[in-house]
């Protein structure tokens, strides 16, 4: 809000009623984003989520000092660095600093948990519209919407909306009226059911654009291309006390010396770890990215404990195994999105 007031039930449909982006020059407002939510089943959850914040607010709110230390961070992420820029940004927004310090707040107390007091309809609609901005879900919800959109032109499919008679539709039509946002919003059942047919429809085409991303060959491209990173390493990891035993472990187990031997003599337990190079801890990555089996990383400090591993297997990627398939295909839908929307999508200043 551009006042210092908060906001009534009544914003929520004001909230619905922005245009938010453009994609491929066709207007996307608010109210197709919580549509889109409503098939893609985020929006509920959102709501949810912003209940339970209130919830666990009105349990207990957090401090000024974590408060002040969140919203430190937030402008941070989003580059806000001068007091101007935060008043430009929530200018746009028609967003004012107490209303971002509630939502703060929010984001807080679910970290913190609890059990959260009873809150009303109204409470969630008031909060709807600095609780979507602050999360980013308006931004999520957008980016999910805009693929749809550009996919199904890319692909040159003509999209046909489902039928109202249908009973996905009208169950998703009960689904987005049972919501807050829903709630607000003074269409029609038709109108939802028209609009939330055509993004269903969108949505349907969209897996024929990501087959046509995620071929075999393009996949096992990806998999070639990882072949260093997505090796999976077994490991035997020691944690000593003092920078002496740690080196000392470390010329041990290099001397070819058995793990479980060395570890006796410290004192200390083995810790066995499966792990992808990609995902490993960056100290921990940078001294694995060349070992083989039987090669020894370490010391290295890690608070007050000094950390020594041991290589026991070393397997490259393999075009069987299931969960870096998934990551290549993940991959290939990343950069295909990314190429999609090049130059295609403007955002308003509302998300």
């Amino acid at each position: 809000m551009s006042d210092e007031r908060d906001p009534g039930p009544g914003d929520a449909d004001e909230l619905l009623a922005a245009t938010v982006l453009e994609v491929a020059g066709r207007e996307l407002t608010a109210r197709d984003l919580v549509a889109a939510g409503v098939v893609s089943g985020g929006w509920p959850v959102f709501e949810d989520r912003l209940a339970e914040g209130l919830g666990l607010v009105a349990a207990q709110r957090p401090a000024d000092t974590e408060i002040d230390d969140e919203i430190r961070a937030f402008r941070l992420k989003r580059g806000l660095l001068s007091a101007e820029d935060m008043r430009g940004w929530l200018a746009t927004r028609r967003l004012n600093l107490s209303l971002v310090k509630a939502a703060a707040a929010r984001a807080l107390a679910r970290r913190r948990g609890g059990t959260p007091h009873p809150v009303t309809a109204d409470q969630v609609a008031a909060a709807l519209s600095p609780e979507a901005i602050y999360t980013g879900t308006m931004q999520e919800l957008g980016w999910w919407l805009a693929d749809r959109v550009l996919a199904a032109a890319a692909t040159a499919q003509s999209i046909v909306p489902i039928a109202l008679e249908d009973v996905r539709i009208q169950r998703l039509v009960f689904a987005e009226a049972c919501t807050v946002a829903g709630a607000a919003s003074r269409e029609s059942g038709l109108e939802r059911g028209r609009r939330l047919a055509w993004i269903a429809a969108l949505d349907d085409a969209h897996g024929v654009w990501e087959a046509s991303v995620t071929e075999d060959l393009a996949v096992g491209r990806v998999v070639h291309e990882h072949e260093l990173d997505w090796c999976r390493l077994e490991v035997d990891e020691l944690r000593l006390t003092s920078p002496g035993a740690a080196a000392e472990a470390a010329r041990q187990l290099a001397d070819g010396e058995h793990t479980d031997h060395v570890a006796a003599a410290a004192g200390v337990a083995v810790t066995p770890h499966r792990l992808v190079l990609a995902d490993a801890p960056s100290q921990l990555a940078g001294r694995l990215a060349g070992a083989v089996v039987g090669d020894v990383a370490g010391p290295w400090g890690d608070g007050s404990e000094h950390v020594v591993v041991r290589v026991r297997e070393r397997v490259p990627p393999r075009l069987s195994d299931q969960q870096l398939l998934e990551r290549a295909r993940e991959e290939l839908l990343v950069e295909g999105a990314s190429r999609l929307r090049a130059g295609k999508v403007r955002w308003h200043e509302r998300a």
